[in-house]
């Protein structure tokens, strides 16, 4: 029987690869590349990035929200790209590379690959620290995952909100209502 044996690559290599707006990940010394969203997909990620936007500009303290493509170092040779984010902190505008603060909440909407963002993602985050990971379902789901290894989970039915982003609402009907 013949196995097949990929090459482990190295976060420097990883790095060296060309630009790309494809989702482009290392794991552990494997790249994952993970096809082109749908339509809907991106109109999900678009309404819940542009709430946490908004919510963002009347806070205090410097809140950053970040989405796909781009890089965010969950640990040594783990670079990951939430499809969002939200870190407290601002990230310089000269800044290049993958980002070092881990984010306090990280967002995946499903995409055809669910147990890579269901399983692999939250397991990944929780490890590096990420408070909160909320899993956006296109077929009308939401779940917040939190408390210790991310491992209590809420459905989300009617309104998401959150004490670790204090103000933060987003309506779930309106997440996805007909445009």
């Amino acid at each position: 029987m013949l196995v097949q044996r990929h090459a482990i690559v190295t976060e420097e290599d990883f790095l060296q690869l060309p630009e790309s707006q494809e989702k482009v990940e290392l794991l552990d010394g494997e790249v994952h590349v993970t096809p082109s969203p749908t339509f809907w997909h991106q109109e999900l990620l678009c309404r819940v990035v542009t709430e946490l936007r908004n919510w963002a500009a009347g806070q205090e303290r410097p809140v950053t929200v970040g989405q796909a493509p781009l890089d965010v170092r969950m640990g040594q040779n783990r670079i990951l790209q939430p499809d969002a984010f939200v870190l407290f902190g601002r990230v310089p505008r000269q800044h290049s590379g993958p980002l070092d603060l881990v984010p306090a909440v990280c967002i995946e909407v499903l995409s055809a690959d669910r147990v890579y963002d269901r399983v692999t993602k939250r397991f990944i985050y929780a490890a590096a620290g990420v408070d909160e990971y909320w899993i956006v379902d296109p077929a009308g789901v939401v779940e917040r995952w939190h408390g210790p290894g991310l491992g209590q989970m809420d459905v989300v039915e009617k309104r998401l909100a959150t004490a670790l982003l204090e103000g933060f609402s987003l309506e779930i009907a309106k997440l996805f209502a007909e445009m």
